[in-house]
């Protein structure tokens, strides 16, 4: 793996052509995680993929489409737009630089821009160029949801929501020291977006569940289901 901690030239004669660049997020969750933790998880990811496949990891994206969250101070947000000329911009540097297959990581469910199809709409413009999206929220496509529903149940964990007990406990396994004491638990409503209430209105604590219930083990086991399957995942698009 090569990061940006390497020399150009290092990049250079390794002859290395496949990129993985993570985009996340700053914004709000809850009491007892940081703003950084969208963009750590698909940090995180992308070092496995990178590593596994030799690959060069550029830095990590740390603001994505937060548009929701901006009543918490912190929290901050960029346009459509404004996401789609930074993936542009940043596939056309690495393509200009040499390298032939572009993946994009992203953990953040808002980041629309990421997986829904506007990375691959770029390679039209380069000849014999692959650049796709790699990792998606669980939520939002079907492998990805079949990745990390398998691995929240490997790992006997219910649903992932934003800072409760699964995502909590991912993050406990990955940067502890990130991790806050004493979670503000904030259960979910059977309307978990009321329209006559505003997020903050309807989750005071910035919690979507119980962080509370969260531990070190938990989120190693899951850990550890979602890499054995997201790098089978990539491998079998790279195909």
């Amino acid at each position: 793996m090569f990061t940006w901690d390497s020399t150009w030239n290092e990049i250079e004669d390794s002859q290395v052509r496949i990129a993985v660049v993570p985009i996340g997020s700053t914004e709000q969750h809850g009491t007892h995680m940081p703003l950084s933790t969208d963009t750590v998880v698909a940090e995180e990811i992308a070092k496995v993929i990178a590593d596994e496949l030799g690959a060069f990891l550029t830095p990590a994206i740390p603001i994505g489409q937060s548009e929701m969250w901006l009543e918490y101070p912190g929290s901050l947000s960029v346009s459509e737009d404004t996401m789609k000329a930074i993936i542009s911009d940043l596939a056309d540097s690495l393509v200009k630089t040499g390298f032939t297959t572009i993946m994009f990581i992203s953990f953040h469910g808002a980041n629309i821009v990421v997986y829904r199809g506007f990375p691959e709409t770029l390679q039209e413009k380069y000849d014999g160029v692959r650049i796709f999206t790699a990792g998606y929220p669980f939520w939002v496509r079907e492998n990805w949801a079949r990745i990390w529903a398998e691995s929240l149940d490997e790992a006997g964990l219910p649903e992932m929501n934003h800072a409760d007990e699964a995502e909590t406990s991912l993050l406990l396994a990955l940067r502890p020291g990130l991790v806050g004491p004493n979670p503000t638990d904030c259960p979910l409503p059977e309307d978990r977006y009321p329209p006559d209430k505003t997020m903050r209105q309807t989750y005071p604590s910035g919690s979507m569940g119980h962080g509370s219930r969260a531990s070190k083990e938990k989120g190693e086991k899951l850990w550890e289901a979602v890499k054995k399957r997201i790098l089978l995942d990539v491998k079998e698009q790279l195909r």
